[in-house]
């Protein structure tokens, strides 16, 4: 018993292939083909073809859809949050205004004393 499972692994290691027999191919630098921002044209196979002719083309055999953008509804912290910067602004603009004037009226007591 112990023969035949050891002439059952020694064949099945026998059939697997070694790093060597694997044909090997180089791999292209696609640094230069990318954007920094989102765009639908790698869709598009005859858009790719025209941008670039050394570039490699995937074609998926079924269709993959893309992801919808993210909805995002406000929470109650990002309303709270929106009302205190209306309220931070509006503190910032009153504070803007009286700032304003007591550097009008300390121009204008300076140009008195002149």
């Amino acid at each position: 018993m112990s023969a035949d499972t050891s002439s059952s692994t020694q064949q099945s290691t026998d059939s697997y292939k070694t790093m060597e027999e694997y044909p090997a191919s180089t791999i292209p630098d696609l640094s230069g083909h990318t954007y920094p921002w989102l765009t639908r044209t790698w869709n598009n196979p005859e858009v790719l073809k025209v941008m670039s002719l050394d570039m490699l083309i995937v074609e998926f055999p079924a269709k993959i859809p893309e992801p919808p953008l993210p909805i995002h509804k406000p929470g109650k912290s990002a309303t709270l949050h929106s009302a205190h910067m209306k309220v931070a602004s509006a503190l910032w603009s009153q504070l803007e205004a009286d700032w304003l004037a007591t550097l009008e009226a300390q121009e204008e007591q300076l140009a008195d004393w002149k």
